[in-house]
């Protein structure tokens, strides 16, 4: 008997090739990737995303929709990517594909933090700072309006294969090479790290629902950088070294309305998690 096809767009990033290992068995996988074709998993279809329109007419089930233009720290945005990926990649697929279920990987940037380290839940309302949110809010309007759908909203995914200048490797990085890792401030901003692995469950559990919906994925918990620094330095020897100041946004969050949709979620610990990144890095 033939499996149910779906397709993934964005099969060569970390979050698409964890999506990819959680449904290659049951379900027939087509990839879209942009660049870097040697990441893909091996034996499945794939296409270029300047291809897509190719595939209109295909019946997929489920439709991943995890390419993202996400802004380098430090860089400035390049409003063309913006536009581009986060606005027109979503609105062609609805298009393109009228019957199937959407998984729009979407991001916590959409709201305002940093209010007195306010638990944000899905029902507060979106309050985007920056060009990269609010085009990400954008492409959830337009996700929305398709008939079958599930937004996540993810805090700051970590695992094998992240991208190195984020927070977690390049500290790693640091503390490999030098013996130490180099904080703003004292360490105490708050950041919402969720693994890889857990992000794909929680879009795979989305994709089999019949609801529509948008809920966020992150993790149970929130830590301080100072937190996340000493739990690297129980794997590398080394110190902790304290630099000027941080008035960076803490995130904090109430996950319970995506548990109490999708079934509660089993997350990798930390701990665990950062140790697998340090043997990768």
């Amino acid at each position: 008997m033939n499996q149910p096809e779906i397709l993934i767009v964005g099969i060569n990033s970390f979050l698409g090739k964890a999506i990819y290992e959680l449904t290659k068995l049951r379900y027939t996988v087509t990839g879209i990737y942009n660049q870097h074709k040697e990441n893909i998993p091996k034996g499945i279809a794939s296409h270029q995303v300047e291809t897509i329109s190719d595939l209109k007419g295909k019946l997929f089930k489920h439709i991943y929709l995890v390419s993202s233009y996400v802004p380098t720290p430090g860089m400035p945005e390049e409003d063309e990517k913006l536009v581009k990926v986060n606005l027109l990649l979503p609105k062609l697929i609805t298009e393109l594909f009228p019957s199937s279920r959407i998984v729009f990987c979407s991001s916590v940037s959409v709201y305002q933090h940093g209010i007195n380290n306010k638990l944000l839940t899905i029902h507060d309302a979106p309050s985007p700072k920056s060009k990269y949110a609010l085009s990400k809010l954008w492409g959830e309007s337009t996700i929305a309006s398709h008939d079958s759908y599930a937004i996540l909203r993810i805090s700051s995914m970590y695992g094998v294969g992240m991208k190195t200048e984020t927070f977690m490797p390049r500290i790693i990085l640091h503390a490999l090479s030098e013996g130490e890792i180099v904080l703003n401030g004292e360490g105490d901003r708050l950041q919402n790290y969720i693994h890889v692995n857990d992000v794909a469950k929680i879009a795979v559990e989305a994709a089999e629902h019949a609801d529509n919906m948008t809920v966020l994925a992150v993790s149970d918990r929130s830590y301080g950088n100072r937190e996340i620094a000493e739990l690297i330095l129980e794997l590398i020897p080394g110190r902790i070294q304290y630099f000027g100041s941080d008035d960076s946004d803490s995130c904090v969050y109430d996950n319970a309305y995506t548990q109490e949709l999708l079934g509660e979620i089993n997350y990798k610990s930390i701990k665990e998690g950062l140790k697998e990144l340090i043997e990768w890095t």
